[in-house]
Formats: C-alpha cells, structure tokens, sequence
C-alpha cells in the first residue's frame, strides 16, 4: 500500500508539473501578462484534468453489456481468477482518478499560488 500512494503522488506531481509547463508556455506564446491570466490558465488545466478523471470513472462503470472482458465462468474462467481480473481492471481505473484528481488539485493550487505571488510584484 505505501508503495502504492507513493507512486500515485509522484506520478501526480510529474503530471502536474507537466501540466504547468504547458499553460506557461500558451501563456507566454499568447501574450499573457497578468497574474490573473495564469491563475486562469491553471483553473482550466486543473478543470480539464478533473474532467478527464471523472469521464473515465464514469466510463468505467456504464460500459454496454458487451463491452470490456467478461469476467464470467463461461469464458473458461475460474471465479477466484475472474475475481481478480476484475479488481485489477477496477483498481486501474481508481488509480487514474487518483492522479488526475490529484494533479488538478495541485494546478488549483498553482493558480491561487500565482495570484498572491503576482500581487507582489
């Protein structure tokens, strides 16, 4: 489990980070000035992000009846293995949510973060 967490809050952070590089450099090739801007710039990234999370989780459990692996004992499954193919589908998907959710937290952050460092200067 430690293992787990980690890699999805270092997996975050690069995404995020990744993320921020992006709206910064659209800013500066806009012509972005204002910290506004910025701020407005990372709530979008961070929106984005958190809509490409959801629509996965939401993907995820309103697939057709005949979309995705059946994880029944008529494919020549076992059910202990059928089991297990199923969590390791769902937790897949979890853990995707975790890090999009995660790296739009930090973009939110960023973008309150470049409001009260930009009304410094």
């Amino acid at each position: 489990m430690k293992n787990l967490i980690l890699r999805i809050l270092i997996r975050s952070i690069l995404l995020s980070l990744i993320a921020a590089i992006v709206v910064t450099m659209i800013g500066l090739i806009s012509g972005w000035k204002t910290p506004t801007q910025f701020s407005d710039g990372f709530t979008w990234g961070g929106g984005i992000l958190s809509v490409i999370a959801f629509l996965n989780v939401y993907g995820m459990r309103n697939q057709g009846a005949g979309a995705g692996r059946q994880y029944s004992p008529v494919n020549n499954l076992k059910e202990a293995e059928g089991f297990r193919l199923w969590t390791a589908d769902t937790l897949r998907g979890y853990n995707l949510l975790a890090v999009l959710g995660t790296s739009a937290l930090l973009l939110f952050g960023m973008a309150g973060l470049a409001i009260m460092v930009g009304g410094l200067f």
